[in-house]
């Protein structure tokens, strides 16, 4: 019954989408300028693009996401299985979309060379990278450039007179990151693996934080540190995302070792955790006094929920209320957790059966942590393939935290712990 609700509501918005030719005022006119959407080879669910504008002597830049709340209503039959889902959820061997498939690639994603609906941000800057000006709007736009990262990082390294854009972007953007760390936001830039299934058979896919990467995390942090002080400003019920002050990160831990994946791994561990609120609380490892999720409504239900409230304010509607928010901040928080669950234990499944297929082959590792020292169980890092595992570790040597050296897997059973010994 729910998938025959939702599939009339499908063909009723095509049937809409089709019919209406007219232009809609409500909706700033921003298809003028030359935009930008970045993400990774074969993905549909774009939710942002960049663009940069000209304002007298100053630079605009323009942060569009994707507004699938122009379509689909709070309460809806599509929004109903949404909200059950949570986020989309991206395993090995498929992806487990949050919106109808067929939504995101006609109307919500922002395609390449068509007119888009979106809830754009304009932002003007000072020099040291704080705020000067800025403004929300709906608006239609349309996506001139949709390119991977690896064709953004070449534009922003040549920085070509006929396409220097995405380089000043990226320059102002830096600024604006110089600018969070000033009031202790804390960065972690490495590279990490990521398990996925081709052809059937496990291999790992290494992701780099290049200058492209760099430009647009801060590019949808802006976004929602700037609309959490919009909707705390406007008293607009919205989930925010709280992270609580962090430990200090303790010297001893790292004064012995100069290597970056063992800092940044003690650093994570000072991070206390984030969650959903509805208090415009401080994110502590980003530096800002709020945040919020609002770059992804495309894929994550909290960033879908701030989109409802954002479009009805703009349009003069009734807000969904604050007890309702926090009602839906809680399924999040909970729902949230189990999908986090889902795709680690996939990833390990994965994991489990790559190691299972390389078992020949010795590994170069940094070992991070004990967390059993008597059974031999802790935690390595694969510097080869970038990410780390918890293992069991045959060795009668006295390894510590910080050590490298070769490893080789002695599995047997690949339904439990990993087990490696020294070489």
């Amino acid at each position: 019954m729910c998938n025959k609700k939702i599939n009339n509501e499908i063909n009723n918005l095509i049937s809409r989408f089709k019919q209406s030719n007219n232009i809609n005022y409500v909706f700033k006119d921003l298809t003028h300028l030359k935009t930008y959407a970045i993400d990774d080879y074969k993905t549909i669910e774009i939710d942002d693009a960049i663009s940069l504008e000209k304002v007298s002597s100053q630079f605009k830049l323009w942060i569009h996401i994707a507004s699938p709340t122009s379509y689909i209503e709070f309460k809806s039959a599509i929004d109903k299985k949404a909200r059950e889902i949570i986020s989309t959820l991206y395993l090995s061997t498929n992806t487990l979309y949050m919106l109808p498939e067929v939504l995101i690639n006609d109307f919500f994603s922002l395609s390449n060379k068509e007119n888009r609906k979106s809830i754009s941000l304009g932002v003007i800057f000072n020099d040291d990278g704080s705020v000067l000006s800025s403004e929300i709007v709906q608006s239609l736009i349309k996506v001139n450039y949709h390119l991977t990262y690896t064709e953004a990082d070449e534009l922003i390294d040549y920085a070509p007179k006929e396409e220097e854009d995405l380089s000043i972007i990226s320059s102002i953007l830096k600024a604006r990151n110089c600018w969070r760390k000033n009031f202790g936001s804390m960065e972690i830039l490495e590279s990490y693996g990521k398990f996925i299934i081709v052809d059937k058979i496990p291999t790992i896919k290494i992701i780099d934080p290049t200058l492209s990467r760099q430009m647009i995390s801060e590019a949808m942090i802006l976004y929602g540190h700037l609309i959490s002080i919009y909707a705390r400003k406007n008293e607009i019920p919205v989930p925010y995302r709280v992270q609580e002050s962090s430990k200090k990160l303790s010297k001893i831990n790292i004064q012995n070792s100069a290597d970056y994946v063992l800092n940044n791994f003690f650093l994570k561990k000072t991070m206390a955790k984030s969650y959903y609120s509805i208090k415009p609380l401080k994110h502590s490892s980003l530096g800002l006094k709020s945040y919020l999720h609002a770059t992804s409504p495309i894929r994550r239900y909290a960033d879908l929920l701030v989109h409802y409230q954002l479009t009805r304010f703009l349009n003069n509607k009734v807000l969904i209320s604050q007890v309702e928010v926090e009602k839906i901040i809680h399924d999040i928080n909970n729902l949230g957790r189990q999908n986090i669950m889902r795709f680690r234990e996939d990833q390990k499944l994965c994991q489990y059966k790559w190691f299972e297929n390389n078992s020949f082959n010795d590994y170069q590792v940094i070992l991070l942590n004990w967390i059993n020292r008597y059974k031999n169980i802790c935690i390595l890092y694969f510097v080869n393939y970038s990410f780390s595992t918890i293992c069991n570790l045959m060795s009668k040597s006295d390894i510590n935290i910080g050590d490298t050296f070769n490893v080789e897997n002695i599995t047997n059973s690949y339904n439990d712990i990993l087990y490696f010994k020294l070489i």
